[in-house]
């Protein structure tokens, strides 16, 4: 018995011998670690924040070091504006209390005992300017979160923004349940996986009118598996879902938009880059009635990866000299910058990029509606060209096609019709019916639509100076002029047009509809 508590009590005093060494380790790595991270941070904020139009930086402010754990304050300065009207320049605190590994404290209390370098314990400093944010958060630190460094330079951790609830001003008003999000990443950053929940977020603000607004979003899960690519830009998947977002004015019946998820991915292949954004909508209602639902694909290809790099940086060092107007969103070139910002976009045109929306769509229980638009472009030969010229020579070819289902007319003119209190079913139904035809009929007549089975169709081609309408050939020229004489014939068939009542009124006896 006295050997086996003598080697408990030996194995203990070898155990705690090596944390007081590898604390002792971690203190005197401590502060090339942290300038080395920080170095990183800086460099990849400088590729990413510039896109939402925001500059950041962050400064290690100071470093109190002891045996089993450190003190540290860092400042971030940013520069620029999120809504492109407001600019403003300022600077958050943030304290740190950094555990020493190989066995911090914090990760023993939750039985998390792989050895790591260090665990940071991150929190929001107090200042004057976030003092409302802070009250609204009940006194405490609204943004904290803690990361564990590991010895090979992996980061796991979590980011937590406490619930919240604020004025923003006299008309409006914020109730925010809280986001906590978990993240991991391998050495350098190089990889980063992140899933992300928030009950509830929800905007009361009082409008121009005097009518009151609401917008809540509720049930948000996000995920995100994303990695460096060769071009330093972050390549893979992200996700974020909403169970329902819920927009209501004044006294009517709220709108709800159920099932939302948006997506998006990024790839890269030989120095290019490409990318999907997704937007789905499983269900719109209104008044306890389902309307339809809704689908929006945008993709961009063909982007040269270092031009776009080279903009995106130009951007940001314009934007941390404040060079960037506020209004307008455009930068004040030197002409330096001026040439190289030509040199980036003829090597981004030369590489023939292209976006297109490929698909925005809205179904009903009977049909779907949808328009889609693609546009390819080219290096001109010179920028210095006439207008006219120099567009002819930036688009290398055009594409849209509209598709209106006669089915989804129906539909949508039905569903208003028992949303206005209608119970007749069969005159709804004469209703939806007429007003189908009517629309067929007037796209018809104005040659700017063709019938495809129960369809209204109109496509557009263009390339090389010739359009493709509806499967005519003919001139730019001859397209604006069947455009113009078309839609002038269309107005004038509007105005004789017989008034929606007047339709109705043809209706006899009980399918007319009062």
């Amino acid at each position: 018995m006295k050997k086996i508590a003598g080697s408990a009590l030996g194995a203990v005093v070898v155990l705690g011998a090596l944390s007081t060494a590898g604390a002792w380790y971690t203190g005197q790595q401590l502060p090339a670690v942290l300038e080395t991270s920080i170095q990183q941070a800086n460099e990849d904020m400088g590729k990413t924040m510039p896109a939402l139009g925001l500059s950041a930086t962050i400064e290690l402010v100071s470093l109190e070091r002891q045996l089993f754990s450190s003190n540290a304050r860092y400042r971030i300065q940013f520069a620029g504006s999120l809504d492109g009207e407001s600019p403003s320049n300022f600077e958050w605190f943030v304290t740190d209390r950094i555990e020493h590994g190989p066995f911090p404290l914090s990760r023993l209390q939750t039985l998390k005992l792989l050895p790591v370098m260090a665990t940071s314990n991150y929190a929001l400093e107090r200042s004057p300017e976030l003092e409302k944010w802070f009250a609204g958060s009940q006194g405490g630190a609204p943004l904290q979160g803690q990361v564990s460094l590991g010895y090979d330079r992996s980061l796991s951790g979590n980011l937590r923004v406490q619930p919240l609830q604020m004025a923003l001003d006299e008309q409006t008003q914020i109730d925010f349940s809280g986001l906590e999000i978990d993240f991991d990443s391998s050495a350098n950053v190089e990889k980063i996986s992140a899933s992300g929940v928030m009950d509830s977020f929800k905007v009361t603000s009082t409008l121009a009118t005097d009518e009151s607004m609401r917008l809540e979003f509720k049930g948000m899960n996000l995920t995100s598996n994303t990695r460096k690519g060769v071009s330093d830009f972050y390549l893979g998947q992200n996700e974020v879902r909403l169970q329902q977002i819920e927009l209501q004015i004044g006294e009517s019946a709220p709108i709800l938009f159920k099932d939302f998820v948006q997506r998006d991915e990024t790839s890269e292949a030989n120095q290019q880059l490409s990318a999907r954004y997704s937007y789905d909508i499983g269900m719109i209602s209104y008044q306890g009635n389902d309307i339809g639902s809704s689908q929006m694909l945008w993709t961009v290809k063909n982007l040269d990866a270092a031009a776009l790099q080279s903009m995106v940086e130009l951007y940001g060092s314009l934007l941390q000299s404040g060079k960037v107007d506020s209004e307008s969103g455009m930068p004040q070139l030197t002409d330096e910058q001026t040439a190289q910002f030509k040199t980036d976009l003829e090597k981004l045109l030369a590489g023939k990029p292209g976006m297109a929306l490929e698909k925005l769509a809205f179904k009903t229980a009977n049909g779907e509606s949808s328009f889609s638009l693609a546009l390819d472009l080219d290096k001109p030969v010179s920028f210095d060209l006439p207008a006219p010229e120099l567009t002819k020579q930036l688009i290398a070819q055009l594409d849209a096609k509209l598709l209106v289902s006669k089915a989804m007319i129906g539909d949508v003119v039905g569903v208003q019709a028992t949303i206005a209190g209608e119970t007749d079913k069969e005159a709804i139904a004469q209703q939806a019916t007429m007003l189908s035809e009517m629309a067929s009929g007037m796209a018809l007549a104005s040659e700017l639509a063709v019938l495809q089975g129960e369809d209204i169709s109109s496509s557009l081609h263009y390339a090389n100076d010739q359009v493709t309408f509806n499967g005519k050939q003919m001139t730019v020229d001859q397209f604006v002029a069947l455009a113009m004489s078309s839609g002038g014939g269309l107005a004038g068939m509007g105005d004789d047009a017989p008034a929606d009542d007047a339709l109705l009124d043809e209706s006899e006896g009980e399918n007319t509809l009062q």
